[in-house]
């Protein structure tokens, strides 16, 4: 095969939230590091700026940033990222207020030197799509999604198994999968209604088709992982999904490169004395009651480990949060971390998280176990992947039910006992044998010749050739 030239100019527009941003912050340095592009540019507003920036330091000068400004007018105060809205209740009313960046973004854009040849943007930005059809300029989507969650859910919504059960609780089959049995607990809305309607769904159905009309979906996966999954999309639905991760492998995670030297430190001693510590975080965007929260402080406490817990902020209503409740055994930091770095510590021996795709694509990059809880978006998919289908964690789960213990909180006893069963238990050893065997999988994906890097190559070069053809 000949020599790929490279993407003159490769334009990036990620949603304002860091889940979704990060993977294109890693693309971006293997477009540039591998010689497949000359140059790459994002686009994203004022105050998400300086997030994008941090997260392409060491990057050579071809990459840069170019801010958007919202119309004259709109209210400066206004939420400009995830991290400045007070809930993601409102998401839907914070995509449409941004869809007000389009006019500077076809503005910017169109005056770009050199011209881009190819746009990367997030599926939540349905409107780069008409910038990118009046310029003639061929679009990548990416969705932030595994292959299990991606084809799950549009199975899902093209053959509708969940009309016909009586019950929240009452198995159906998923059309393509034999062996897989859901529940409607395990999907998100809008897609765990046979009959979906509202602004949810609108969106929804909106941007399927602005994705369907690109030249492909970005997956931040790898073949060994869920290739089958995949393949059936590549199958049944359209366009193209390509695998081509996990990206955040594309640059080594360094033990002293992680934000905080407190927390190198103190999981540096915790390693020094045998003592396995669970790593706790449920990503930037989670809400947590406080009942919830205390819930878990107390199963983790009685739970003998030690542990290292991110929180946020807007979980407290105070600043002093635990008060140093937990003693030596129990690290509490409060903001943005390094996570790959942390999961990379020869100490962390398990993960409770959200199961957020990053973080779980993350922990089984790194080898470490998974104690899931989902919260929203298609996390429960991808909890049920990770316990059920890969078999790289276990999985807690809410006291259902007026009157019943929890009432619908994760409880104290269950965090307690599955923290344990996770880094001593039996199940726990047989997760963490099968993360080490895909941890593994993942880096020859990305070695040179590994699938993922193959992978990649061919699709620009497919982007490549079809502009040409089209020219």
């Amino acid at each position: 095969m000949a020599a790929l030239p490279p993407l003159r100019h490769v334009a990036m527009l990620p949603f304002m939230a860091k889940g979704h941003a990060m993977p294109l912050l890693h693309l971006a340095r293997l477009l540039l590091g591998r010689g497949l592009a000359s140059a790459v540019t994002f686009y994203t507003t004022t105050r998400n700026a300086p997030f994008i920036r941090a997260g392409l330091a060491g990057v050579r000068a071809a990459a840069a940033v170019v801010e958007l400004p919202f119309p004259s007018g709109s209210d400066e105060s206004a939420p400009q990222s995830m991290d400045e809205l007070q809930s993601s209740a409102h998401l839907v009313d914070f995509l449409s207020a941004v869809a007000a960046l389009r006019p500077a973004f076809a503005a910017v854009l169109a005056s770009a030197e050199p011209r881009p040849d190819l746009l990367v943007h997030d599926g939540f930005l349905l409107w780069a799509k008409d910038v990118a059809d009046e310029l003639a300029l061929p679009r990548l989507v990416t969705l932030g999604m595994g292959g299990f969650a991606s084809y799950v859910s549009s199975a899902v919504t093209a053959h509708r198994p969940h009309a016909r059960v009586s019950s929240p609780s009452e198995p159906f089959p998923v059309h393509g999968l034999p062996g897989l049995r859901l529940t409607k607990a395990d999907l998100h809305p809008p897609f765990d209604d046979p009959e979906p309607a509202g602004p949810l769904w609108d969106f929804v159905r909106e941007g399927r088709s602005v994705m369907e009309t690109s030249r492909g979906v970005i997956a931040n996966s790898f073949d060994a992982l869920d290739s089958l999954y995949v393949d059936l999309w590549n199958r049944e639905f359209r366009p193209r999904m390509w695998q081509i991760g996990p990206l955040c492998l594309a640059a080594e995670p360094v033990d002293q490169a992680m934000d905080n030297r407190d927390i190198t430190d103190w999981l540096d001693s915790r390693l020094a004395m045998g003592r396995p510590v669970l790593y706790v975080a449920f990503g930037s965007q989670a809400e947590l009651s406080r009942a919830q929260i205390e819930e878990i402080a107390v199963g983790l406490d009685r739970s003998g480990l030690d542990f290292l817990w991110v929180v946020r902020s807007k979980w407290f209503t105070t600043q002093d949060q635990f008060d140093d409740r937990f003693g030596d055994r129990g690290m509490v930091v409060e903001g943005f971390i390094d996570q790959l770095g942390v999961l990379s510590h020869k100490s962390i021996k398990g993960f409770f998280t959200h199961c957020g795709w990053n973080s779980v694509l993350e922990s089984i990059s790194m080898g470490v176990p998974i104690l899931a809880f989902p919260m929203a978006a298609e996390q429960k998919l991808n909890a049920k992947f990770v316990a059920d289908v890969i078999h790289v964690g276990l999985r807690v789960w809410p006291k259902d039910g007026e009157g019943k213990e929890g009432g619908g909180l994760v409880v104290r006893g269950d965090v307690q006992v599955l923290a344990r069963e996770l880094i001593f238990g039996e199940q726990g050893k047989r997760a963490a044998a099968r993360a080490s065997q895909l941890s593994v999988a993942s880096r020859k994906a990305m070695d040179v010749g590994g699938s993922s890097f193959e992978n990649l190559e061919l699709m620009i070069r497919e982007v490549s050739e079809s502009s040409a053809k089209s020219e």
